[in-house]
This record gives structure tokens, C-alpha cells and sequence, in this order.
């Protein structure tokens, strides 16, 4: 049986695309895996993201931003889901993949769209729990690959 690839996509790959990546792959224990890309990744990991992961048990030093388009060359993984995040801030057009891919879109706002909640510290905190309830519902409702049986 082949493994089911999943890529989590946003518009940087510097926040909910990340985040999604490293709580689907080290906190459900999935038996897919996940990888994230960005349409206009940049250039670092957000200092914010790297410190809640860290304090999350994640090793931030594994994630940084990554381009779509690594995810589109004939040695990438073969991806069998996409699960893109809404709303998005600009006109981005989902590439065509090899294997036309199913799409999941989840509607959890950015960290950006957060920040007068009370810094930016409280905004990406706010949108990793948001995060992890749309991806534990998304399980649940099968619509995502579940966890791996005890």
C-alpha cells in the first residue's frame, strides 16, 4: 500500500500551512503525511511560529517556507490531497498537479488577521488552536486520512 501524501498550502507556507504540517505529522500520529508549501513563501520561519512549535515539542528546526512549485517537479512526492486554507489574501490560482489531486479547503484565518486580538505572540497562538479544531474535525469526518490504530 502506498502512503497518502497530503500538502497543506497557503500564501507564504509561514503560518497556517506550516503549523497544519506539524501538528498533522507529530501530534495526530497520522498514517498520511503531510508537507506544506506556500505561493509566495518567505524567506524564514516567523520567530513566533518557531517558538510555538518549539514549546509544542516540534523541532521548529525541521519547517521552513517552501514554494509550490518544489511539489510540481517529476522527482516530488506524488500529492493525493490538498488542503488549502481560506480566506486568502491575494488572487493565488491552484497549480495543475500531475494527478489532479482532491482539494479540502479549511476556513481558518491567518495569524495576520488576528493581531489586534492582542499581538502577534496571542494571534499565532490563537490560530494554531483554530487550526488543530479544523484538522481534528476534518479527520473525524474522514475528509482527512485518520490516526494510525493502537
Amino acid at each position: 500500500m502506498l502512503q497518502t501524501n497530503i500538502l497543506f498550502l497557503d500564501e507564504t507556507n509561514n503560518d497556517r500551512s506550516i503549523l497544519a504540517e506539524a501538528y498533522y505529522n507529530h501530534g495526530l500520529k497520522n498514517v498520511a503525511r503531510a508537507s506544506s508549501a506556500g505561493f509566495e513563501p518567505a524567506e524564514q520561519l516567523d520567530r513566533h511560529l518557531y517558538d510555538l512549535l518549539k514549546a509544542d515539542g516540534v523541532c521548529p528546526d525541521d519547517y521552513c517556507p517552501k514554494p509550490v512549485d518544489i511539489f510540481l517537479q517529476a522527482y516530488s512526492p506524488r500529492i493525493d490531497l490538498i488542503v488549502a486554507f481560506k480566506p486568502l489574501r491575494g488572487a493565488f490560482k491552484l497549480p495543475i498537479f500531475p494527478n489532479h489531486p482532491a482539494v479540502l479547503h479549511l476556513s481558518v484565518e491567518d495569524s495576520r488577521g488576528r493581531v489586534s486580538e492582542g499581538g502577534i505572540k496571542r494571534a499565532v497562538r490563537s490560530c494554531y488552536a483554530d487550526l488543530k479544531l479544523s484538522i481534528d474535525r476534518a479527520v473525524a469526518s474522514g475528509k482527512l486520512p485518520g490516526a494510525i490504530a493502537a
